[in-house]
């Protein structure tokens, strides 16, 4: 009894501490995938979208994956949280069984609101790096 009672307060401490980021991830993901890059320029924090828009977001992307995002997948296993911030794993085309579209999507809890934030446009990826461009 008492390790059922053990196995349940640690599944409920796993979804409160981290499903937040991959919630955010998703939904940030899922903005992306439908097109709406205005929608995905918006949740991302404030020093993500000084110097940017949702075109160069796009442009962003689009560099990521040359076909577009048609099937993406936030693993829940692959999370890191370091008190308000925290990255996930995400494949971008979760459909092709292959690791060269996995990036990091970045995220910081800003009043209470998991964003994503840090890299670029929140992500993270070799082909984002200046000598890849």
């Amino acid at each position: 009894m008492v390790i059922l009672g053990l196995a349940v307060a640690s599944g409920t401490i796993w979804i409160q501490k981290v499903k937040p980021p991959i919630d955010a991830a998703n939904d940030y993901l899922r903005d992306i995938r439908h097109g709406s890059y205005r929608a995905a320029f918006a949740r991302l924090c404030a020093q993500e979208r000084v110097d940017g828009s949702p075109r160069s977001l796009q442009n962003t992307v689009d560099r990521l994956v040359i076909f577009g995002i048609d099937d993406y997948q936030v693993s829940p296993f692959d999370v890191h949280i370091d008190g308000d911030r925290a990255n996930v794993e995400a494949d971008l085309n979760a459909g092709n069984f292959n690791d060269r579209d996995k990036v990091r999507v970045h995220l910081q809890k800003i009043d209470g609101t998991w964003r994503p934030c840090g890299g670029e446009f929140g992500f993270e990826d070799e082909l984002l790096s200046p000598s890849a461009i």
